[in-house]
């Protein structure tokens, strides 16, 4: 349609509706100050200066919008020359009634905050008050005194002028609902899209996590299948190392996939099964009790197969060293967030019968996977074994 604004560049919903809502309102009046301009001329008004030049400006700003498809220049244009005209008429028609102009005040001033925003709209109100002001103080007495008296002509000019700008600032107040509506909808619609994406994707990664961890089952199942066939006792020892880690890695996809949080995993839920698992692979017979203490929300997706390695060394190490002869062992784990840095501490009662080799594959490991996640270690050997690890959070996402 010819009335219809034309289609913009903009992909923000918030500004195609300001741009609509600036093309609407030049529209408007390119419709109607001509009618007011002709019936203020035949009413002998001298009040039609301001209104042909004002349908010229209006003029020029459609051509404008059409050209640029963009609202910024056009609506700063007319906010400006808007408050120079109104305020001009306030100063110069001395003779004048100003109480149409005061309703085409409210125009400008609503149009500016609708399309250009809170800072101009504030600025806009500053001059157009301070218009106000100088006209209260230094014009109104004289306008008081050369003001004529209204004849049927001039309530008739002042009724047509009043009713446009009356309608214009009801069909401002309409059009801005209406656009907001729109941009709302708009939005309401992107972020349903959105929701819907989010939920084909958590079920892609969900499926995702269930095949690695079935694929690490395999990987799992071959390599006990491999270990049959190994006669030498150190070499079986290596295959079941091996075994560990790959299940350690496997449990962690088994509880990301069943969690809701692909970034969040249940740390106490997670070592007490790994420690199952490995007593089960190491056939430990004494009960191991394990306590967990964590104050930690959440664990990065990157974070999660590292630090799940670390601890299966770590649980490891005590099931081979740690609790030979005891009738119970006890493996104590801290994971406490201080400041920018996650302490992290490992400990059990056990008395080592026998000490890892310092450049053990095992070690050599855990070092490993530390740096890789921007920490330190130290180990003490004094009461049982105790590692205490610091690593850094991530400054950028605020997160382990």
């Amino acid at each position: 349609m010819i009335f219809s604004p034309p289609k913009t560049e903009y992909s923000n919903f918030y500004n195609v509706a300001r741009y609509n809502l600036t093309w609407k309102v030049c529209l408007f009046l390119a419709i109607f100050m001509p009618i007011l301009g002709i019936t203020l001329s035949s009413l002998g008004e001298i009040s039609v200066i301001p209104t042909f030049f004002s349908t010229a400006v209006v003029l020029v700003l459609l051509l404008l919008l059409k050209r640029n498809r963009t609202f910024l220049l056009s609506a700063a244009f007319f906010s400006i020359m808007g408050t120079i005209l109104t305020q001009l008429t306030y100063i110069l028609y001395i003779e004048s009634h100003h109480i149409v102009d005061t309703m085409w005040m409210i125009v400008i001033i609503l149009f500016t905050f609708f399309t250009l925003g809170k800072i101009w709209g504030m600025i806009i109100t500053f001059f157009n008050l301070t218009g106000v002001v100088y006209f209260l103080f230094f014009v109104l007495r004289e306008n008081l005194v050369t003001v004529k008296m209204l004849n049927n002509s001039d309530i008739i000019a002042l009724s047509v002028n009043f009713i446009i700008a009356f309608l214009l600032i009801v069909y401002l107040i309409n059009q801005f609902l209406i656009t907001s509506k729109y941009a709302e909808h708009k939005y309401v619609k992107l972020t349903e899209k959105l929701e819907d994406s989010n939920k084909e994707k958590t079920i892609m990664l969900k499926e995702i996590h269930h095949r690695v961890k079935n694929n690490l089952q395999v990987i799992t199942s071959l390599l006990r299948l491999q270990s049959r066939e190994i006669t030498d006792a150190e070499s079986k020892v290596i295959f079941r190392e091996s075994i560990n880690r790959v299940i350690a890695m496997s449990k962690i996809h088994e509880k990301i996939y069943q969690t809701e949080n692909f970034a969040k995993i249940d740390l106490e839920e997670y070592v007490t099964s790994l420690s199952e698992s490995l007593i089960e692979s190491y056939s430990i017979s004494q009960k191991i009790e394990t306590t967990i203490v964590s104050d930690l929300e959440s664990v990065s997706t990157k974070s999660l197969v590292p630090i799940s390695l670390i601890f299966n060394e770590l649980i490891s190490n005590s099931m081979k060293y740690a609790f030979i002869g005891k009738e119970t062992g006890k493996i104590y784990i801290s994971v406490l967030k201080k400041n920018s840095k996650i302490e992290f501490v490992y400990k059990d009662n056990g008395t080592w019968k026998k000490r890892e080799n310092p450049e053990s594959f095992g070690l050599v490991l855990i070092e490993s996977l530390t740096e890789q996640l921007n920490g330190t270690f130290t180990l003490s050997t004094e009461n049982g074994t105790e590692y205490f690890f610091i690593f850094e959070i991530d400054e950028k996402s605020s997160e382990f």
